[in-house]
């Protein structure tokens, strides 16, 4: 045969298991399909606390077809023992040859089913693993991002929800499914002859006793890489993040040998599972070849004292090799049962104590008089709060200037006037109705947000500006009209425009591909996005040149101009000379509120007291001593 004839017979093999395959997909997918006139299930979670119930449910269907299939598949593999049963006690003895023919086309065609079937019920636990996939990815995706902003470093996550789909649509699972028939196939084994029964049941009890052992043995390992995997993984995404502050303060070899410390606790807990898991593995295995060399054995007994037939001894073999292969797959995939076991309770854990999920009414857009009643709040990590009885008002049309010394909490009111940290005491409102009462995303829309640590993500300059409002159904006309004015208003037109591809410029991972200056320029048109009523700046300044300056503060007199009110964190005069009032915070507390002048006397006059009295404390001490 030539080379082009081959390619041919390889092309076609492949067309026709690919259509196979879709074949059985179709099959699948018109077997989970619900009956005429049946709701549609929806896969929207009211209450985050019920989703993991909810796709419990979701998939119970799947799972239900997976049991029949099992049966049927059990059932047919009962094909290979009555076939040699047929052939030694029917076909040898009267030299049948029809028979045998016979028998091997019900033989081929039972076992041509029951691959087929087998195959289909790992495409339905696949297809269970998605549906979980998309009924809770993007929940647990979203409970995991609000608990990291509530300041917990390590949270559950996708990491453990693919560690759950992944034990869903293991062989493991599989083996569980066909646990239910191991009674079944000792059931038979006792139709065959009480002694081989016996010896199914004593031999199934001994590999279950392994599979309990070997889940004992393993739980402390399991809890120990449960508890110290996520604390690596975190830290190791920390060191990333800080890799070129490391190298350059030279800590990197000294960050390494920490790391590879606690990655040597974590390997040494995983070997552990893995070694001893692979112990039982093969101890398994090789009780079941003992157990299946037993029944031969015995079988040959009985054969022998006229107690049992000649084919019975090859079906006890086959018999005993079925009821065991369950329990042995169960042993050799219980590492990653485990450890979806494990995931699952993190990920019970994640939605523990979710709020519920309310929708909210919608609200006319705010003009933007924005008041704080006795706020306290914390700053990521930390349960103590770092402001504390904060209450001021602004209104529409004015610029609040916010200054105080280092760790006084300014970053903290800002991330709180940004709906960007949850409340431990007291309410912000807006327009008289409180943070709380929006929709979040929609309040958000009127809320623009300069945080100290500019955050950009992987995308165009565009994207990053718009906050990826084609990604909530935007059109494209509209958002690059709106990205462009807020780039112009924040003086970052031309900057943008001398980047490789302009607006279009991809970004890396955090932002990368822009010095933090031309970051922060970026992250101020994305605060500008849109006209928001609410302006919230932390340090906007802090990378700045003159000319960025100059842009910011025409920008902050433009939100001013349209009615909008700001709040300015910063210490250079230029920014701080336009603001209508200044509040200083010390120590978590608002000690002063007012118009600029006011205050900036009151500050004068503070100091030019405190340089008074100090001549005279020492003038006294003098006269004392």
């Amino acid at each position: 045969m030539d080379g082009a004839s081959d390619a041919r017979i390889q092309v076609f093999a492949r067309t026709a298991w690919t259509r196979v395959t879709q074949a059985w997909d179709d099959f699948v997918a018109m077997l989970m399909k619900p009956p005429p006139g049946a709701a549609t299930p929806t896969v929207a979670v009211q209450d985050p606390r019920s989703l993991l119930k909810n796709a419990e449910a979701a998939v119970r269907g799947h799972l239900a077809l997976v049991f029949w299939f099992s049966a049927a598949i059990n059932l047919l593999y009962l094909a290979p023992s009555i076939y040699m049963m047929q052939v030694y006690d029917r076909v040898l003895p009267t030299a049948g040859l029809m028979t045998l023919v016979f028998l091997s086309i019900v033989l081929v065609m039972s076992l041509g089913v029951m691959a087929a079937l087998d195959a289909l019920r790992a495409r339905v636990l696949a297809r269970a693993s998605l549906r979980v996939e998309r009924i809770a990815s993007a929940a647990v995706i979203s409970r995991s991002m609000a608990l990291r902003r509530a300041g917990n470093p390590v949270v559950p996550g996708v990491r453990e929800l693919d560690t759950l789909r992944g034990g869903l649509s293991s062989p493991a699972a599989i083996g569980l499914a066909d646990l239910p028939w191991t009674p079944i196939y000792v059931l038979v084994a006792f139709m065959l002859h009480p002694v081989i029964g016996c010896l199914a049941l004593v031999g199934a009890a001994i590999i279950f006793g392994l599979a309990l052992a070997n889940e004992r043995a393993q739980r402390a390992g399991m809890e120990t890489m449960t508890a110290k995997a996520p604390l690596f993984y975190a830290a190791h995404e920390s060191d990333m993040q800080a890799a070129e502050t490391l190298h350059a303060i030279g800590a990197e070899r000294a960050m390494l040998a920490r790391r590879l410390r606690a990655r040597e606790e974590l390997i040494e807990a995983q070997n552990a599972v893995a070694f001893r898991n692979a112990a039982f593995s093969s101890g398994t295995k090789a009780a079941r070849l003992l157990l299946q060399s037993t029944a031969l054995c015995v079988g040959a007994y009985l054969v022998v004292n006229r107690q049992m037939s000649a084919g019975s001894i090859m079906a006890a073999s086959i018999l005993t090799a079925r009821a065991y292969a369950p329990l042995e797959q169960i042993v050799g995939g219980w590492r990653q049962l485990a450890q979806s076991l494990a995931a699952y309770r993190s990920l019970q854990k994640l939605f523990e104590n979710a709020p519920e999920s309310l929708s909210r009414t919608p609200l006319p857009a705010p003009k933007g008089r924005i008041v704080l009643e006795q706020v306290a709040a914390a700053p990521p990590g930390r349960k103590s709060p770092a402001i504390q009885g904060v209450s001021m008002v602004a209104e529409p049309g004015q610029i609040i200037g916010v200054v105080g010394e280092s760790g006084a909490g300014k970053s903290t009111l800002a991330r709180v006037l940004a709906n960007a940290a949850p409340l431990m005491n007291g309410s912000v409102r807006i327009d008289g109705a409180r943070y709380c009462d929006w929709d979040s995303n929609a309040l958000a829309g009127h809320i623009g947000y300069l945080p100290q640590r500019v955050d950009l993500c992987d995308g165009t300059v565009a994207e990053n500006i718009s906050c990826f409002a084609a990604e909530r159904g935007e059109s494209a006309e509209q958002v690059g009209q709106k990205v462009v004015a807020a780039a112009m208003l924040a003086g970052a037109h031309e900057l943008i425009l001398s980047l490789p591809r302009g607006y279009d410029t991809p970004l890396g991972l955090g932002g990368a591909g822009v010095s933090p200056g031309q970051a922060q320029r970026i992250a101020l048109a994305r605060a500008l996005y849109g006209e928001p009523r609410v302006l919230v700046l932390d340090e906007p300044n802090a990378h700045l040149d003159a000319e960025g300056e100059l842009a910011l503060v025409d920008a902050l007199n433009a939100v001013k101009a349209r009615g909008g009110v700001a709040f300015v964190i910063a210490h250079r005069a230029g920014v701080l000379g336009i603001a209508d009032m200044l509040a200083i915070v010390s120590q978590g507390r608002l000690v002063e509120y007012g118009p600029r002048a006011a205050v900036q006397q009151q500050i004068a006059e503070a100091q030019k007291s405190r340089n008074n009295v100090v001549p005279m404390r020492e003038a006294a001490t003098r006269s004392g001593a």
